[in-house]
């Protein structure tokens, strides 16, 4: 909750007054829309017990949770047992009713935690969870995909090596940025994803990188149509790790906990791509072309006299 303090000495009627709140555990149900907020039901854990309370809180609330921990605040995130701070009061027409004015981040947490075990069990269940882990390693680095944070520049550090690669025509790539925790960000996503497998199925592709960049909440990507495209990606995804760990990073070929360690496993792929020809042969092979080609210039403009 928010304290107040004030000048040493100051008058003590003139002090902003913040109510002290009472903590309560309860089963969080029932989110709906009222007024410039939400609504929850709060239910005893003790089923002996009987009553409900009506629950609070308000957009200005949820907007300060998502500024203070970076994440988008969805209201069936609250669906469960938590422990929540709260300020009660008269309603005219709710009666009793609580304000939530103090809320631990790792309530969230846990409901993510929830959901995304369900939907991994499932599609582990299916058959589909495994499907990246299968696919062999990548034997050539060619043409890149690339899924990188919208942040106005592009300045993540793998899309930077990937970029110098590009200036210097080692890769091809391709590249879309997205807003990971904005609003619609699930929909671009989508798009983003089917762009994807069109270039794999048309231009080939031979890994799909994706960088969600900083932040904290990406849960876009715990979208179960979503993780069911993702695992059934054609070619292998390698991820950088977010803050939070999400199912991106247990379902991809490879989750890499920093920018150094996934390049270092890009180079490996260049190192092995050159190993079977050898640098002499193709020294030699780019010498004997450029001869070729003088020899075929001069060919053709002749002599200038006979």
């Amino acid at each position: 909750m928010t304290s107040y303090t004030v000048p040493q000495g100051a008058n003590a009627v003139a002090r902003l007054a913040e109510p002290a709140g009472i903590t309560v555990r309860a089963e969080i149900s029932r989110p709906h829309r009222h007024r410039d907020g939400w609504q929850f039901e709060l239910s005893p854990l003790d089923r002996s017990r009987t009553g409900r309370l009506s629950a609070f809180m308000s957009d200005g609330f949820a907007r300060q949770i998502e500024d203070a921990s970076g994440m988008l605040f969805h209201a069936e995130d609250l669906i469960g047992q938590h422990q929540v701070m709260l300020t009660i009061s008269m309603d005219a027409l709710l009666g009793l009713t609580a304000r939530i004015i103090g809320l631990d981040r790792g309530i969230l947490v846990e409901a993510w935690n929830r959901q995304d075990a369900a939907l991994e069990a499932a599609l582990i269940a299916e058959g589909v969870w495994q499907a990246q882990r299968a696919l062999p390693r990548p034997q050539r680095l060619r043409r890149v995909l690339l899924i990188e944070p919208h942040s106005g520049a592009r300045t993540g550090a793998i899309g930077g090596i990937l970029s110098r690669w590009a200036d210097l025509g080692m890769i091809a790539l391709i590249r879309w940025s997205v807003a990971f925790e904005e609003p619609g960000s699930l929909e671009v996503l989508q798009q983003t994803l089917e762009a994807a497998a069109d270039q794999v199925e048309w231009g080939t592709a031979d890994v799909l990188i994706v960088d969600r960049g900083p932040g904290y909440a990406f849960r876009a990507l715990s979208d179960p149509a979503l993780v069911r495209r993702l695992c059934q990606f054609p070619v292998p995804i390698l991820t950088l790790q977010g803050g939070h760990p999400n199912l991106l990073d247990r379902l991809a070929w490879h989750a890499f906990e920093t920018t150094e360690a996934m390049e270092a496993a890009l180079t490996d792929i260049l190192r092995e791509e050159v190993r079977p020809a050898g640098r002499e042969r193709f020294d030699a092979i780019v010498r004997e072309l450029e001869r070729i080609a003088v020899t075929a210039a001069m060919a053709r403009s002749g002599a200038l006299y006979d």
